[in-house]
């Protein structure tokens, strides 16, 4: 009787082990539906926190799928971009922070990418193996010859930070100054960007961008 319970147990032993190692976590469509409902709802949230937080006047969806706007300074001179003109850029960039974007009134968020030497300095975050340099390339409605080339070549790979830019930058002249805010579904989403610049899962980005000079 001895061995006929040892080899009970042996036997149920062996099969919740074999059990433990062939579970899979299956993909689960409606779940993945929820997650993506409520993860836009926090986004939405958390934009109109910011946007009423630092005051902005007029926003605008550039792309009809949630992509934001706003027109900070209109520039210097009634000459705005047309296609095939070459322009000028600097840009900064920030994400969002897991929840919140305010602490005791401070802007709760976190510099990641400029070319801007002097936004860099301001941030105590300069890398001497970048080129501060403006962004030249040709412009278009579409933003489709934004430089892959470059130390944010990354953003020529986000086609609705590309198409955002190539509507917004139309509305500046030289000198003007325009912010993109972008939920994160629409930028990296819940994979994040592991590659340089890191980007965590589920981040809003947000770009100040500086219309700096228009060659016709």
């Amino acid at each position: 009787m001895k061995y006929i319970i040892y080899i009970i147990l042996i036997s149920f032993f062996t099969i919740s082990c074999t059990m433990d190692e062939e579970y899979v976590e299956t993909y689960d469509p409606e779940q993945a539906r929820l997650d993506s409902i409520k993860q836009r709802s926090d986004d939405i949230e958390l934009i109109l926190s910011y946007i009423e937080g630092i005051g902005l006047q007029t926003v605008v969806d550039t792309t009809e799928e949630g992509v934001l706007y706003s027109l900070i300074d209109s520039g210097d001179f009634e000459v705005y971009p047309e296609n095939n003109d070459i322009i000028s850029v600097n840009l900064a960039a920030y994400y969002t922070t897991d929840s919140i974007f305010y602490t005791n009134d401070s802007i709760d968020l976190v510099f990641f990418d400029t070319n801007d030497h002097s936004v860099a300095e301001s941030f105590g975050i300069v890398d001497e193996s970048k080129f501060y340099v403006p962004l030249v390339y040709t412009y278009n409605g579409f933003g489709s010859f934004f430089p892959i080339i470059s130390d944010h070549g990354y953003l020529a790979l986000v086609s609705d930070f590309k198409k955002a830019l190539g509507f917004s930058i139309s509305k500046i002249s030289e000198g003007g100054k325009i912010k993109i805010i972008m939920p994160s579904g629409n930028a990296y989403g819940e994979l994040g960007n592991a590659t340089t610049p890191v980007i965590p899962a589920n981040a809003i980005l947000i770009f100040d961008i500086h219309l700096i000079k228009i060659r016709k």
